[in-house]
């Protein structure tokens, strides 16, 4: 009776799981199908003459490795970028599971979970040094380990 009982538990927590990961996949694709259909409109309605410049993500990015491009690096510099990005990461909630490392050393806290961010899209406009940087949703992505 007891091994029925175990292989029940097993099964259920294993179809749980499997459930809950079909369910993350589903959620990414609504994300990705959106952001697409989106990012496809905004470069549609884009004027030839605009200096705002859409930058692809072919795959996903963290801000960190998209500040190695020498297109962003032009705009504004990696240290320029962490000290502006503070300024709005403190502003931003801690989530409990965070406040461990946040309590270490709050400082860097706020600087790496920026750099760890990985947003949607970014647009570029050199002519007035902007950095648009695109996500469509509030959860803060890419942010392990951070």
């Amino acid at each position: 009776m007891r091994a029925l009982t175990v292989w029940r538990l097993k099964h259920t927590v294993t179809s749980t799981v499997q459930t809950a990961k079909e369910w993350q996949r589903q959620v990414a694709a609504a994300h990705h199908s959106i952001w697409t259909h989106l990012y496809d409109s905004m470069r549609a309605a884009h004027k030839p003459k605009s200096k705002l410049k859409f930058v692809t993500l072919d795959k996903e990015s963290n801000m960190s490795t998209l500040w190695r491009r020498e297109e962003f690096l032009r705009i504004c510099s990696k240290e320029d970028l962490a000290q502006k990005a503070q300024d709005i990461e403190v502003t931003i909630h801690v989530n409990q599971s965070k406040e461990a490392r946040h309590n270490l050393d709050p400082e860097s806290f706020f600087v790496n979970r920026f750099w760890g961010r990985r947003p949607d899209g970014v647009a570029i406009n050199q002519a007035l040094q902007i950095v648009h940087i695109l996500n469509l949703n509030g959860r803060q992505t890419g942010t392990r380990g951070s």
